[in-house]
């Protein structure tokens, strides 16, 4: 759905609303901490992001606009990862630690670590006795210890 009016964001909404249109804006992981600016829906319908400063998008996020049911829902873009495991969780930890060292941003499941498809990374997980594979899907970065999600 395209609109020709000018549509602006600007603010999350709590309950996904029964009525109204709904326009799906798929981002990255590094997309979605992004809260102004400029942005093409899936439809390529330009908006204008102008959210509080506080906060980050999420999966499934539902966005207020200046128009009357109107809304912007958030989906996160599936991006190619590297899964890392071991059989050793000192070797687990240690790999996340030296991921951390790096300032790479990781997603922690369980016993497996996700970060982003990277060759210099890659290269640095030889060093370690991990077990690695590229894998597609959403990704969720744990948020830093100074983070004020």
């Amino acid at each position: 759905m395209k609109m020709n009016k000018q549509i602006v964001v600007t603010d999350w909404i709590k309950e996904k609303p029964r009525l109204g249109s709904f326009l799906k804006l798929t981002l990255s992981s590094d997309e979605r901490r992004i809260l102004r600016g400029k942005r093409l829906t899936d439809c390529n319908q330009e908006i204008i992001l102008q959210l509080p400063r506080e906060g980050k998008l999420n999966d499934g996020d539902i966005l207020l606009t200046n128009e009357s049911n109107f809304y912007v829902e958030i989906i996160a873009k599936k991006e190619i990862l590297i899964e890392i495991s071991s059989k050793s969780k000192i070797e687990l930890i240690k790999t996340a630690y030296h991921l951390g060292n790096r300032h790479v941003d990781v997603e922690i499941e369980g016993d497996i670590l996700l970060t982003k498809s990277d060759y210099v990374i890659k290269n640095m997980l030889k060093n370690f006795n991990v077990d690695i594979v590229n894998i597609q899907k959403k990704f969720f970065p744990e948020t830093g210890a100074h983070s004020h999600d």
